[in-house]
């Protein structure tokens, strides 16, 4: 039987062509012995009729269950996420069916940190305060709208992987000090660029900008709630490049409109896409993105590419350098 490669529609543009280009695709053509198909469009949740078609399916943004793996006719062999994260699949159905899950964590290092860093640079300079003064001719109002410097503020960061450690590495010089907070990484190896390691409570009361860029488990769910905004400086500012539900939304929501902190730069949200409804959409001192401000030509090459690897790995019986399980 031939193998056959699923790969998640929502990475066609409108005009149907690989978001990420067409180059990452060419080692997978030539190979004979591989079928590429791009899967039915709209796929929220995988089902057992995509599970039972392909032997390895390149994933991005649809889900896989404990429903979506029926072991009497499951055909698939390895996922591949398209980025880092991998919240959205389910580990235990995958390890009881002896299926592999990979990720591409090089390849979002770069891109993440770089995204980490624009949203301090637009929430100090006021950035889009400032774009929308001059559009309604309000110029001499700029005056009233002060950014924040950063020579003598403390950057906090929350997750020292490698997205966190690549984000240090281009911003810790524009900043007075640089804290951590990873119980999993020791004091010398963030000493090594010049962090230092504090602890949970620390990392709330000692940061003027705090960036979130840890993984989304049961133990950093909801971790960033009320008592920890509370701790905060009112002239600081909250970051989220991880996974919305590290946050607790409403709680944010309430520390957002009653000033206790600063301002808030959100990728990620609890429900994505966001409710029409969400009040964070109304606040003035939030700026928000659609869980894609490290998208760029870029970053969608390098993805796809470091993912197809590990699927061609796995074809060829070679070690799969990014396996998760």
């Amino acid at each position: 039987m031939q193998f056959t490669l699923g790969i998640s529609s929502d990475l066609l543009t409108n005009e149907g062509k690989p978001c990420f280009g067409k180059k990452p695709l060419e080692k997978l053509y030539e190979k004979k012995d591989i079928h590429v198909e791009w899967m039915e469009p709209n796929i929220q949740i995988l089902s057992e009729k995509e599970t039972s078609k392909y032997d390895a399916i390149l994933l991005n943004s649809p889900k896989l269950i404990k429903d979506s793996i029926n072991p009497k006719n499951n055909r698939l062999k390895i996922v591949a996420r398209f980025g880092v994260g991998y919240d959205s699949v389910d580990l235990d159905v995958l390890k009881k069916n002896k299926i592999i899950l990979t990720n591409t964590p090089n390849a979002v290092k770069r891109p993440v940190a770089v995204a980490s860093l624009t949203m301090i640079l637009a929430l100090s300079g006021k950035l889009l305060i400032k774009d929308n003064l001059l559009r309604k001719g309000r110029w001499n109002e700029r005056t009233n709208y002060m950014g924040t410097g950063l020579l003598n503020k403390t950057l906090g960061v929350i997750g020292f992987g490698g997205i966190g450690r690549e984000f240090v590495m281009i911003s810790k010089d524009l900043f007075k000090k640089v804290i951590c907070y990873d119980p999993f990484v020791s004091i010398e190896e963030m000493k090594k660029l010049q962090v230092d390691k504090v602890d949970f409570d620390k990392i709330a009361k000692m940061s003027d900008f705090l960036v979130i860029l840890c993984d989304l488990n049961e133990k950093t769910r909801d971790m960033i709630d009320s008592t920890f905004l509370n701790k905060m400086k009112r002239n600081s500012y909250l970051i989220n490049l991880s996974r919305g539900p590290v946050v607790k939304e409403n709680d944010l929501i309430v520390s957002l409109k009653q000033n206790k902190i600063a301002g808030a730069g959100l990728d990620v949200m609890t429900n994505e896409p966001i409710e029409e409804s969400n009040e964070l959409i109304s606040l003035k001192n939030t700026i928000l993105t659609p869980h894609s401000l490290c998208w760029t030509d870029e970053c969608f090459k390098s993805i796809a590419t470091e993912a197809i690897s590990s699927i061609l790995d796995y074809f060829n019986n070679k070690s799969i350098l990014n396996r998760v399980v």
